[in-house]
């Protein structure tokens, strides 16, 4: 009898986890239109800090809320996803800004000097900024 009641509450644990676990990975992500960004930089800096010395950038920037001046290279789309790329003067990299929508993305074209707010995920010979929102134009 004592064995039925310990299954049954293991059961019922399981499925409150289960559950749980099924709500936070289906949880949307909370905008980053209206917070601070918790550094403000030039594209071409950015890319300069990280090519410099990858730990120390990823210190001073990896996980945070990053406002990124630069001219955009282009605007491409994959997996439904826009991305606006923004110029260094490397040739090989780039800031890669995975949009969080597509709203005002269409509007922007190459050359053009554009604020973009996200949240640094690290650098792959671009750095890359997700949930990015366009601060202004």
């Amino acid at each position: 009898m004592a064995m039925k009641k310990i299954l049954i509450t293991l059961l019922v644990l399981a499925i409150i986890g289960a559950g749980y676990g099924y709500y936070m990975y289906n949880k949307p992500v909370e905008s980053l239109e209206s917070k601070n960004a918790d550094v403000s930089i030039s594209a071409e800096d950015l890319i300069k800090d990280y090519e410099a010395d990858e730990n120390a950038a990823n210190k001073k920037y990896l996980g945070k809320v990053v406002l990124v001046t630069g001219t955009v290279s282009g605007v491409t789309t994959e997996e439904g996803k826009k991305k606006v790329s923004l110029e260094t003067s490397d040739p090989i990299s780039s800031i890669i800004c995975e949009m969080e929508d597509n709203k005002e993305v269409s509007t922007l074209k190459a050359g053009e000097l554009v604020k973009v707010k996200g949240m640094c995920s690290g650098y792959l010979s671009d750095v890359i900024l997700v949930q990015s929102v366009i601060v202004n134009k």
